[in-house]
């Protein structure tokens, strides 16, 4: 399967403007070297689908998904409680960066566990809980 994807560039920690369009196992290797740098952003979806879009956001073991359901539905992740309600989280988003309640941060691990499992089945509706904005 292939997937369509953007992401920050590890040595630069710049967006790519282009989409790329590789196998899974290619965007996997390409992120995993993303998250060795510690930070990073990147959009990815399945080759052939304009929907649903998934946003990957992670630094210093702390991470927020977001998910485009349509051209007008944005949707957050619910966090698995590592940071309390209370607190924030500062994370990269898109070229930029974004303060997110502890409601919407995840361990940078079980969000790519998250990502991945997209990968495999496609489907979002088993991924947690999902909040519009």
């Amino acid at each position: 399967m292939d997937v369509i994807w953007t992401a920050t560039e590890p040595d630069s920690r710049r967006l790519l403007t282009a989409e790329r369009r590789t196998s899974a196992a290619d965007y996997i290797a390409r992120i995993e070297a993303l998250r060795a740098t510690g930070e990073g952003y990147t959009e990815m979806r399945r080759a052939g689908q304009q929907y649903p879009v998934l946003t990957l956001s992670f630094k210093d073991g702390y991470s927020v998904i977001h998910q485009f359901a349509n051209a007008d539905t944005v949707l957050l992740l619910a966090g698995d409680g590592m940071v309390g309600s209370h607190e924030t989280v500062l994370v990269p988003v898109d070229a930029d960066w974004a303060e997110f309640s502890g409601d919407y941060v995840l361990s940078a691990e079980h969000a790519w566990m998250v990502v991945k499992e997209f990968l495999r089945h496609g489907a979002v509706e088993d991924l947690g809980v999902w909040r519009e904005l």
